[in-house]
C-alpha cells in the first residue's frame, strides 16, 4: 500500500524503487481491480438509470421494456464480474500496447516493467471513477436525462452533447485531470525505467493516452449507427 501512494505522490522515488525489483506486480494488481469492483457496484443504480433512458427512447411495448429492465437489474452482479474482468484484461493489453509504442522508439523497456507502469498509474483513473461517481450521487441521479451525462470530471462540462456530439462529447469527458495525472505518471516512471528524457517519456506516454481512447470514440460513432438503425435515435 505504500508504495501505491508513493507512486500517486512520489512517483520519481516509487518507480525508482520498482526499477529495482521489477517484479509483477500482483498485490498492487489486486488492489486495483478492488477498487474497479467498488465503483462498479456503486454504478449499478447509475447503469440502471441510463439503461432505461437509452431503452425508453426505443419503440417497443412498454411490457417489453418492463422486461428488458428486469433483465438488467438481474444481471447486475454478473456486469460487475464482467467489468473487472474487462478491466484485468485492458490493463493487460495498455501493457501491451505500450511496450510496443516504447519499441519503436527503441528505450529498453520488458514488458513486465510496462505492467507496472500501467498498474500504477492506473491507480489515478481509478480514483478519478470514484470520484466522478461521488459527484454523479452528490448532484442526485434523477438529473441524468441523457446517458453521456455521467462524465463529470472532464472537458465535456465546458460544452453539451449537441454542440459537440456525441464523439466529440466522448473525447473531451476522457480530457480530465484524472486522465492527466495518469499521464504524467506514466511518462515519471517511463523516465525513471528507461532513463531518457523526461520530454520524449511525456511524448511517449501522450500518443500511448491518445491511442487508448480512439478506440472508445470509435465505439461510439458504432453505437450510433447501431441505434439509429434500430430506431432508438
Amino acid at each position: 500500500m505504500n508504495t501505491i501512494l508513493l507512486s500517486l505522490f512520489r512517483p520519481a522515488r516509487a518507480f525508482g524503487e520498482l526499477k529495482q525489483e521489477s517484479k509483477f506486480p500482483s498485490m498492487a494488481l489486486i488492489v486495483l481491480l478492488l477498487l474497479v469492483a467498488v465503483n462498479l457496484i456503486l454504478m449499478i443504480p447509475v447503469i440502471a438509470k441510463v439503461t432505461a433512458l437509452t431503452l425508453s427512447k426505443a419503440s417497443m411495448p412498454e411490457a417489453q421494456l418492463d422486461r428488458a429492465l428486469e433483465v438488467v437489474h438481474k444481471l447486475r452482479y454478473l456486469q460487475v464480474v464482467g467489468g473487472v474482468f474487462s478491466s484485468a484484461v485492458t490493463l493487460f493489453l495498455y501493457a501491451l500496447l505500450l511496450y510496443i509504442i516504447t519499441l519503436i522508439v527503441k528505450p529498453a523497456l520488458t514488458y513486465v516493467q510496462s505492467f507496472i507502469l500501467i498498474v500504477y498509474g492506473y491507480f489515478a483513473v481509478a480514483i478519478g471513477d470514484l470520484v466522478n461517481t461521488g459527484l454523479l450521487y452528490i448532484r442526485g441521479l434523477e438529473a441524468i436525462t441523457n446517458p453521456f451525462e455521467i462524465a463529470l470530471t472532464g472537458l465535456n462540462l465546458l460544452t453539451n452533447m449537441e454542440q459537440a456530439g456525441a464523439a466529440g462529447y466522448t473525447f473531451l469527458s476522457m480530457v480530465s485531470p484524472f486522465q492527466l495525472w495518469f499521464v504524467l505518471l506514466l511518462s515519471i516512471g517511463l523516465k525513471m525505467f528507461t532513463d531518457i528524457k523526461y520530454a520524449k517519456a511525456l511524448l511517449i506516454c501522450i500518443l500511448f493516452w491518445l491511442v487508448t481512447v480512439i478506440y472508445p470514440v470509435v465505439m461510439v460513432l458504432f453505437s450510433e449507427a447501431v441505434m439509429q438503425r434500430a430506431g432508438i435515435m
